[in-house]
């Protein structure tokens, strides 16, 4: 992980983000790239007022978090907030980009989307949204697993925030009605293959990852996605819960979606198709974009 894009509007969720992008990058020593989008209606002292205290928030924070200063660039935008940063993570050719959450959704983000949904939709990145208060290294993840194109990109990633975690992977899976008809005997034998098949799926991918990681374990249950991802979620308690989807996803049937309405923890969103890395900011500017 090289580039990593933090947006923040200076709100207590958003600070999180931030923090969690200090400790991710204070490891490898990663780039980071701030975004924050003032509005058009700003004035210029407003524009300057927060880039000063953004800039002190940092440095007051790596301090904290990890013992020394670490490369920032800051961009402040006047393009609406998810715009700003689907466009910013290509431009910058970010592996990573942090959004904070918001607390308790209001009934008319439930309607219209959210930031964090627009950008889920849109963003051909690797999205965490930081619901956490703390910052240290995650300890417990949760990821959706399935046969699909997105499990390479959603373990690569997980495995990027979460090096040495404790991995659960959650499979569900609709059992054909040639097991159905056989009881629970029929479902219990699908069950079996299943886990199997996600095991392998699971050591090859793992396998393929030189970082260092804790146990692995594959959790198989039949019926729909969402219900066994929420089942999971309230016996497991994880603190970061990963999985795949589609760019341009739907509200309509997109599970990444509809998990930020129900996780109250960190939740990591893996495009199934991630671009080619850019070129690097100069480090050290500070952009108007």
């Amino acid at each position: 992980m090289k580039r990593i894009l933090v947006a923040t509007d200076l709100s207590p969720g958003s600070m999180n983000a931030l923090a969690r992008a200090i400790q991710l990058a204070a490891p490898t020593g990663a780039s980071i790239r701030i975004l924050h989008a003032i509005g058009r209606s700003a004035s210029s002292d407003a524009s300057m007022a927060t880039r000063k205290r953004i800039i002190r928030e940092v440095h007051a924070m790596a301090a904290a978090i990890a013992g020394h200063d670490l490369e920032f660039t800051l961009s402040i935008s006047s393009r609406p907030a998810g715009e700003a940063i689907v466009r910013k993570a290509a431009k910058f050719g970010a592996d990573l980009v942090l959004l904070g959450g918001h607390g308790e959704l209001r009934f008319r983000d439930a309607i219209f989307g959210t930031t964090a949904t627009y950008v889920v939709r849109h963003c051909d990145r690797p999205v965490l949204i930081v619901q956490n208060e703390d910052a240290a290294p995650y300890a417990k993840v949760m990821v959706a697993l399935d046969h699909s194109g997105s499990a390479g990109p959603t373990l690569a990633a997980t495995l990027a925030v979460a090096p040495v975690a404790q991995l659960f992977a959650v499979h569900a899976f609709d059992p054909p009605l040639a097991e159905l008809f056989r009881g629970s005997k029929g479902v219990l034998e699908g069950e079996l293959r299943e886990r199997a098949e996600i095991e392998a799926l699971l050591a090859r991918l793992t396998g393929e990852d030189p970082r260092p990681a804790a146990a692995s374990h594959a959790l198989v249950a039949p019926g729909d996605v969402l219900t066994v991802l929420m089942g999971r979620f309230a016996e497991l308690k994880p603190d970061l819960v990963a999985m795949g989807t589609r760019k341009h996803a739907s509200f309509i049937g997109s599970h990444a979606v509809d998990t930020l309405y129900w996780c109250p923890n960190d939740i990591l969103i893996v495009p199934e198709h991630v671009n080619a890395e850019l070129d690097d900011p100069t480090p050290g500017a500070v952009v108007f974009a």
